[in-house]
């Protein structure tokens, strides 16, 4: 018994010391703001790199944005910008941290913006939280997604890392390469594809599962299975 806390003790221990280990990588060198006013805007494209992405969603009119710049190396170039998108004059479009291809620099984005501006999410890694918006579809390399009271159907294409949706109006979508899928209170269809992981739908018109490589299906209160 004692051997077996030694080795717990060591193992607990050696996880801290790498979780401080990777916090310490990085220093936050600044916090930028970028507000961008959404009239005349159709769409709202958010392109962004490593980082934590959070969005609210409320009945302003503006977009803005506030931004924690981490870097390993202070003077790493990276790019953060709030504006038209110059191929599209009805989207506006965010960047964050992708026109660099290096691991020096995380960028953690909070991100208040119209609750009815349709809203598409390229994401690199790191974790994504949407309250009360309308995205639309979610492309997202690693990072746990969590999306609560979404206006309108959402697309979901993720590489890894946990999903949970809920209190959505419309459909879902979600083509998964690994983690768990939760739906709760989905108005519309749900359609799944998963590589592993479970996944647990309660509350939702129908359920289409495409593909399913491993792990178990929870079904509650849904009208139609295919």
């Amino acid at each position: 018994m004692k051997k077996s806390i030694a080795v717990l003790s060591i193992i607990a221990c050696s996880s801290l010391f790498a979780h401080d280990k990777f916090n310490n990588d990085y220093d936050k060198v600044a916090t930028k703001s970028l507000s961008l006013a959404s009239t005349g805007f159709n769409s709202f494209e958010i392109e962004a790199g490593a980082g934590s992405l959070t969005l609210i969603g409320s009945a302003d009119n503006m977009i803005k944005v506030t931004a924690d710049v981490f870097q390993k190396n202070s003077s790493a170039s990276y790019c953060l910008s709030l504006a038209a998108d110059k191929n599209s004059k009805k989207a506006a479009l965010l960047r964050a941290n992708t026109c660099h291809e290096n691991n020096d620099t995380r960028i953690d984005l909070t991100v208040h913006l119209p609750e009815s501006l349709l809203t598409q999410i390229t994401d690199g890694s790191g974790s994504i939280h949407s309250d009360n918006a309308s995205v639309e579809a979610i492309n997202d390399g690693s990072g746990s997604i969590n999306v609560e009271g979404n206006k309108v159907s959402l697309k979901v294409n993720d590489g890894s890392g946990s999903i949970h949706i809920a209190n959505l109006t419309g459909d879902v979508s979600v083509h998964d390469g690994s983690g768990s899928i939760t739906l709760n209170s989905i108005s519309g269809d749900v359609e799944v594809s998963d590589g592993s992981g479970s996944i647990n739908v309660d509350t939702a018109n129908s359920f289409t599962l495409v593909r399913d490589g491993s792990g178990s299906v929870e079904l509650d209160n849904v009208k139609q299975t295919y």
